[in-house]
């Protein structure tokens, strides 16, 4: 996702003298093609996340389109003010750019996870955040970037993230990802790059013969596409979210909610990464297993709640 971004966001770069990169003392060589284009269009802050931040708000009142770029923790909780003041209460076109979302940089530990990161960006009025789910859709959502009018969020991963998506892309960077299951046997629902774990666990569900459910992926958590997904999930069945993020905030907490408003009575139940810190610096797979949130958790979860009789 990370390589799909930068030869992406290259070619828009190279188009639109407007674009202006920003990063936060971060790898120095991805950028190289950008800074042989024009120089005076890519600015190193260092470790100043939050003058980044203030500096690409002012390029945005002056008419450019700055993308601000770093690892995820760094780009919204080192600065959560800025992007409050800054961007988002003075209406600013601004890209910030997370790499590394959910467990992705794994052994570098707490201070690498980007696990609350959609959650304050959705709490922010006027915010747009997107979590694409391969390279193909990073690609899709760089060239409509143009097209945003206000400020928005993008979560990567990092690399060697699994094609999932087809070679034409969807109709917009917005349009929701979704397989089709049995009617009525149960949705699996994430948003980003944990779809291949979700398709995988579906994939195994119908080997079992036990269900064959519809698996969903939402690029858009902010806004969401909500008259999309109420008779969605009204007509699925069990219900089951999984997101390489801490529940608060989350997209099982905006889903419950909208299915409690709507009337939809469908057995429900939310897969997140505890709110609480690892003892041990371990690699994603080995975090995702541990929170329930690799394949094989998924099947055995929705397994448990496909079996559980309704309580309405």
């Amino acid at each position: 996702m990370r390589d799909a971004f930068f030869d992406e966001l290259l070619a828009l770069f190279t188009a639109d003298p407007r674009l202006m990169f920003l990063t936060g003392d971060l790898g120095y060589k991805l950028y190289d093609p950008l800074a042989a284009a024009d120089p005076k269009r890519v600015v190193n802050f260092g470790i100043r996340e939050a003058a980044m931040i203030g500096y690409a708000a002012g390029l945005a009142e002056a008419g450019f389109l700055p993308v601000a770029y770093s690892i995820v923790p760094f780009v919204t909780l080192r600065c959560l003010e800025q992007i409050k003041l800054e961007l988002c209460y003075n209406r600013r076109r601004v890209i910030l750019v997370g790499v590394g979302g959910g467990y992705a940089y794994g052994r570098n530990g707490v201070t690498h996870h980007g696990i609350e990161d959609l959650g304050l960006m959705r709490s922010l009025g006027g915010m747009r955040v997107f979590a694409p789910c391969d390279p193909l859709e990073v690609r899709d959502l760089v060239r409509a970037l143009p097209a945003l009018d206000g400020p928005a969020y993008i979560r990567l991963g990092r690399n060697k993230e699994p094609r999932l998506r087809q070679e034409a892309g969807p109709p917009s960077p917005l349009t929701p990802f979704y397989r089709a299951g049995a009617p009525g046997a149960g949705l699996l629902v994430t948003a980003g790059f944990l779809l291949a774990e979700l398709l995988a666990a579906a994939d195994a569900l119908a080997a079992r013969g036990a269900a064959r459910p519809a698996v969903l992926h939402l690029p858009c958590l902010s806004p969401l596409p909500e008259d999309y997904l109420a008779p969605l999930l009204a007509a699925a069945g069990p219900v089951l979210v999984a997101e390489e993020h801490i529940r608060p905030g989350g997209l099982g907490e905006a889903l419950a909610r909208l299915m409690l408003e709507a009337g939809i009575a469908a057995p429900f139940r939310s897969l997140a990464i505890p709110a609480a810190f690892p003892e041990r610096c371990l690699d994603r797979g080995e975090l995702l297993a541990a929170a329930g949130l690799d394949a094989a958790g998924i099947e055995a979860a929705f397994l448990k709640l496909a079996a559980e009789k309704p309580h309405y």
